[in-house]
């Protein structure tokens, strides 16, 4: 029996600290994540030669006094990760107008006073009620049996977080500021919290802001995967173990209390369930996913509870990999707050944020003003950031989302030109996501990542209360707690939960460790063409996979880590019959590349696997693989399975290639075993590239045929353009972009 003193059901910042708080005390943990990388929205991804941060902006604070700041200390997290002070608060951008908000209580308010003298009565008021709610909250008791003490004393010992508390950020400034720009100026980063002045809680507003006024904000070196790899590593170097793509289906109740979970992995299916007990559970999921996780009795009195609850808005993010520094071009601050003539006072924010994105305010955060490490010398990672809404996106097929999402990154992108002329000259990538991202990645109910919204309404003793536990030694540490979302309000989530478990009997447990099945050991290494090398590994347990598919494989030991991160999605050349999986990819600079041709036979990777939909969809239709590079891995196994079934229609492979050298599996496409089968290879070097007369000559009547695009993305993408613009109907072509 896998025994815990905890069990944590996700890995976002909330449960990795909570995980570690228990580690720190001695405690046996295990974490279970429903993704393959660790981190919640504190993550990263690689593209191209850029490190793309998933979430982080800014964490703010961690000045000396910060809480925060003595959680990381006790973690020893300073030791071990960098964090990064931004050079200023924020910049506002509105239209010719445009206004530079430093951090520090005198730089910051001396400037307003001097540049607003009109103000002066709003300004004291406001910085007055930051300057004393701020360190009320920090003194506001935490143990539930203090505060029940100190509740008729509340409005005497805690006056100005009464104050904010009772009202919004829009009441307390339209009472307080007359200035259309003053207000704009300190409600610029409203979107960090909410997406309308007029329900975001005061006391809120206060205490965050107060927080990036005296300690600005700090990026982490790296990218915020940092910490939580850190935090990882904090948790299984104590006796506890993080295992990643497995989700939890049920919490298990016996005699009115939380006593262990079953999961299964996440993707692969053939697994079955496992189970693991402990002497408490942790919830870092969404509250909302918790009822289904719950028996019926429990499940329906958590939904009773926070039924009601409102959750906050979505982001959408485009990610941007440029190839100069942007200080070159005009760039001169960390964040800038871009707005149009709209919103033109605070009550029009809320319409700005939910109306068209063509008008919609922006923040764009250049991470190369600061030593980010996200990008080689030279190069570039920025973000543009709004507000979304997963009711935007969610009824939208593949087609219509992805075209969705290319017209508003070319929106948001003429923006960004027009702020900065000829910016765009230098994007060399660019990727959307959307809330509906948000919630793929994260499972968040309603694709946001700040739990439920920190209204006035749904602050407070009321919000403690609907979001409290309905089943002893279940408890919650996530952006749905108290404490809401952003990094801080999961960092105090986590270390909250963990600091207020009382009275539970932890066991002595002795060490333990669930063997992972899907860490296998690489059997053989091979240069198959060019530069491009072929990996043999066991094949894990109990996989199941279907021809075309993709596995996510992680490196156990990489050889190098710099601007990188240690798994790639990998397509498997194997077909599904094979005792082995193969992989092949070509090779490059990357660290994780380098990692690769550095790994010896005996070296182990995790396998993360099945994943993708680029499977054989046809039947009794003749096929056309067109193919690009190194993306013909998946067409081998593809063919392997047509061969298996005796298709019988037509099946022709274009295969495009520089030189005939660079040409992987060149010989094996030359001896497919299919009654009616094609190999067209194109070298690129010599002839022309795949065109509409090409594929013309080549194939009888294009509208005849079910196409597999794969290949680079602005190769898939041009195929399905030519394919679509020659009367080929949208379902007969499928695609996958490496």
């Amino acid at each position: 029996m896998n025994r815990y003193n905890s069990i944590i059901i996700g890995s976002g910042l909330g449960g990795l600290t909570a995980g570690a708080v228990l580690a720190h005390k001695g405690c046996k943990v295990l974490v279970l994540e429903q993704h393959y990388v660790a981190g919640g929205c504190a993550t990263a991804f690689k593209r191209g030669d850029y490190l793309m941060e998933v979430g982080l902006h800014e964490i703010d604070g961690l000045h000396e006094g910060d809480p925060k700041r003595d959680i990381l200390e006790m973690l020893g997290v300073f030791d071990a990760v960098e964090f990064v002070k931004a050079p200023e608060f924020y910049a506002l951008h509105k239209g010719d107008f445009e206004y530079v908000f430093p951090d520090g209580w005198e730089q910051s308010k001396g400037q307003l006073l001097r540049d607003f003298p009109e103000e002066r009565q709003g300004i004291e008021a406001y910085y007055k009620l930051l300057r004393k709610a701020y360190p009320e909250a920090l003194r506001f008791p935490k143990q539930k049996w203090l505060q029940v003490l100190t509740y008729p004393l509340v409005p005497l010992l805690f006056p100005n977080l009464v104050r904010a508390s009772s009202t919004t950020v829009g009441v307390w400034m339209d009472k307080h500021i007359k200035s259309k720009q003053l207000k704009a100026i300190l409600t610029a980063n409203i979107g960090y919290y909410s997406d309308d002045p007029y329900e975001l809680s005061m006391l809120l507003f206060c205490v965050a802001q107060s927080c990036y006024i005296v300690g600005g904000g700090h990026f982490i070196k790296g990218g915020s995967q940092r910490l939580s790899n850190y935090l990882v590593q904090y948790i299984e170097a104590r006796g506890g173990q993080v295992l990643l793509g497995k989700m939890v289906d049920k919490i298990l109740i016996e005699k009115g209390k939380a006593v262990g979970v079953a999961y299964r992995d996440t993707f692969n299916e053939g697994a079955g369930h496992e189970e693991a007990f402990a002497d408490v559970v942790i919830a870092n999921a969404a509250q909302p996913n918790v009822v289904a996780m719950l028996p019926e009795k429990e499940g329906a009195q958590l939904h009773q509870q926070i039924k009601d609850l409102k959750p906050s808005c979505g982001l959408l993010t485009i990610y941007l990999g440029f190839d100069t520094d942007l200080k070159a071009w005009g760039v001169r601050h960390y964040s800038t707050f871009i707005q149009g003539e709209e919103p033109r006072t605070l009550k029009e924010i809320k319409a700005n944020n939910q109306g068209d994105y063509r008008h919609r305010s922006f923040i764009f955060l250049d991470y190369s003003q600061i030593d980010a490490q996200l990008a080689p010398q030279g190069k570039s990672v920025a973000v543009i950031c709004t507000t979304d809404y997963l009711s935007e996106w969610s009824d939208l097929d593949a087609a219509t989302y992805e075209a969705r999402k290319e017209a508003l990154a070319q929106s948001y992108l003429q923006r960004l030109e027009a702020v900065y002329p000829h910016i765009l000259e230098h994007l060399e990538y660019y990727e959307v996501g959307t809330a509906k991202t948000i919630a793929r990645y994260t499972l968040n109910p309603h694709g946001t990542p700040y739990g439920y919204a920190q209204s006035r309404e749904q602050s407070g003793p009321a919000r403690v209360k609907a979001t409290a536990s309905p089943v002893k030694r279940l408890y919650f540490a996530s952006a749905w707690s108290p404490t809401g979302g952003g990094y801080t309000g999961a960092i105090f989530s986590g270390y909250l939960t963990a600091e207020g478990i009382k009275g539970v009997p932890w066991r002595k447990l002795p060490p333990s460790h669930i063997e992972d099945t899907r860490e296998v050991r690489l059997l053989s290494k091979e240069m198959i063409a060019e530069n491009t090398v072929e990996l043999t590994f066991e094949r894990p347990k109990d996989l199941q996979y279907a021809a075309g598919q993709y596995a996510v494989v992680k490196l156990s030991t990489p050889a190098y880590t710099a601007l990188d991160l240690p798994w790639r999605p990998l397509s498997m050349v194997s077909h599904p019959d094979e005792e082995v999986l193969r992989f092949a990819m070509r090779l490059s600079d990357s660290s994780y590349k380098k990692s690769v041709a550095a790994m010896q036979v005996g070296d182990r990777a995790t396998i993360f696997a099945p994943m993708g939909d680029f499977t054989i969809k046809s039947e009794g239709r003749k096929i056309a693989f067109l193919v690009s590079g190194i993306g013909v891995t998946p067409v081998l196994s593809m063919l392997k399975e047509l061969e298996k079934r005796g298709y019988t229609e037509e099946v022709v492979v274009i295969y495009s290639n520089k030189t005939i050298g660079k040409a992987a599996y060149h010989k094996a496409l030359q001896t497919v075993l299919l009654e009616r089968y094609r190999y067209i290879p194109v070298f690129t070097a010599e002839h022309s590239r795949i065109d509409a007369a090409f594929l013309k000559e080549q194939l009888d009547a294009l509208d005849r045929y079910d196409y597999y695009a794969v290949g680079a993305r602005v190769f898939t993408g041009a195929m399905q353009e030519l394919l679509l613009t020659e009367g080929v109907k949208r379902e007969a072509v499928h695609s996958d972009a490496f």
